[in-house]
């Protein structure tokens, strides 16, 4: 964002809350929602680091779980479908509060 914003607001007479508040957040907003999403999907989906570090299984995230209901001779499906449905509620609900947010603006 560019100083010249905040001085210009400096200069009208606006107070240091007011530059915060009704200029620079209005402005990175945006920027904050996008890092908030990609933040938020980049830990939510890091299988990879919970399959190979965490041996507890009372630990392991809701990916890695419903993972291990695959088994070698039966996979019970209900109970799978059942987890993918309550593992992807949260992501759905943090993506639609952001998309409803953003059409907003």
């Amino acid at each position: 964002m560019p100083y010249e914003i905040e001085e210009s607001a400096i200069i009208d007479g606006c107070p240091r809350l007011g530059i915060l508040s009704f200029i620079v957040f209005p402005l990175i907003a945006p920027s904050l929602a996008a890092a908030a999403v990609i933040c938020f999907f980049g830990g939510w989906n890091e299988f990879q680091f919970a399959v190979t570090f965490l041996m507890d299984p009372d630990l392991w995230p809701a990916a890695v779980g419903m993972a291990s209901f695959i088994g070698e001779y039966e996979t019970p499906l209900s109970a799978v479908m059942g987890t993918a449905l309550m593992f992807s509620i949260p992501a759905v609900c943090f993506s639609f509060s952001f998309n409803a947010r953003s059409s907003q603006a």
